[in-house]
């Protein structure tokens, strides 16, 4: 399901999303593309952290769906990487305590549950998204 396409004008900037539910990854990318961002998808963490250090200009949010085997020590090594300053944003099932502690030690900046991901999408990646030049001119 990966897919790329550039920074389209006007747009809020592009949000690459770690995700293999088919199903869900249509709802985040519809709910995202709504929003006004472009969206690329990565099957795996390896392909994730690639798309994200890629990416020109750099993506505004990673998302991460930890519902899913997440290869963490790569994640760490993208959120460690001082050229890159994508916020990381992680979700998965409340009850995955090792996963919620393996995605903090990673340095994800934030990690919700299933359900607020799914309640408040809108809201946290307005909040944890960088802001583009293009955006900021429109505001």
């Amino acid at each position: 399901m990966e897919s790329s396409s550039p920074v389209a004008s006007g747009s809020s900037g592009t949000v690459v999303v770690l995700n293999i539910d088919l199903m869900f990854g249509v709802r985040i990318g519809n709910g995202l593309r709504g929003l006004g961002y472009d969206v690329t998808f990565a099957k795996d963490a390896r392909r994730f952290a690639e798309v994200v250090r890629e990416t020109r200009p750099a993506p505004v949010l990673g998302l991460i769906d930890m519902n899913a085997g997440i290869a963490w020590e790569t994640i760490a090594e993208l959120a460690n990487d001082l050229a890159v300053a994508t916020p990381l944003l992680a979700f998965g099932p409340h009850v995955d305590v090792a996963g919620r502690r393996a995605a903090k030690a990673a340095g994800v900046d934030r990690i919700v549950s299933n359900g607020e991901f799914h309640r408040s999408m809108v809201e946290l990646v307005r909040r944890y998204a960088l802001p583009t030049a293009d955006s900021e001119t429109r505001e």
